[in-house]
């Protein structure tokens, strides 16, 4: 994939990211950043997605974009001091596999059951990578934050012993 065209998946990947964001009604300031994350996720999903599939990604795709969403939803929200969600849903929106879910559904109803379980089970794994790397990145986070509350309140707990000790 050329990299304009990789460029042009950015794009559109924020432009839909903000549309979800304006009609979530998340602040004015918040939707630039919401489309900034989602853009980045479909940036790294675009460029991790065989080239000549015609949108039929492996699940690794959806994994390295919604780590890549993820990882700045997070550090978002923490230098923001918002919840990492106002970035996470619109960031993730390019993501949601739902083509695979139309055409799982579209099998369904006209009876082709082999390409059914096979779409289902791609359209599933591609969900389940996706929640996988949002739960991953989340603990990571949860665990920096307490490994740095609890730094900061020994370091405090040193300087007040320092202190009492003068």
């Amino acid at each position: 994939m050329s990299w304009l065209n990789l460029l042009f998946a950015g794009i559109c990947g924020a432009g839909a990211s903000a549309t979800l964001s304006y009609c979530s009604n998340i602040s004015k300031k918040d939707i630039f950043w919401g489309a900034i994350v989602g853009g980045l996720g479909w940036f790294v999903y675009s460029l991790l997605t065989p080239q000549g599939t015609s949108g039929k990604a492996g699940t690794e795709s959806y994994f390295w974009g919604s780590i890549a969403v993820a990882l700045l939803s997070e550090l978002l929200a923490f230098l923001k001091k918002n919840p990492a969600t106002i970035y996470l849903i619109p960031g993730l929106l390019p993501l949601v596999p739902g083509s695979g879910m139309f055409q799982t559904m579209r099998a369904a109803v006209t009876g082709d059951l082999d390409k059914t379980l096979h779409l289902a089970f791609t359209t599933l794994t591609a969900a389940g990578a996706t929640a996988l790397a949002v739960a991953i990145i989340a603990s990571v986070a949860r665990l920096l934050e307490k490994f740095l509350e609890n730094r900061k309140l020994s370091t405090t707990l040193q300087n007040l012993n320092k202190r009492d000790l003068r």
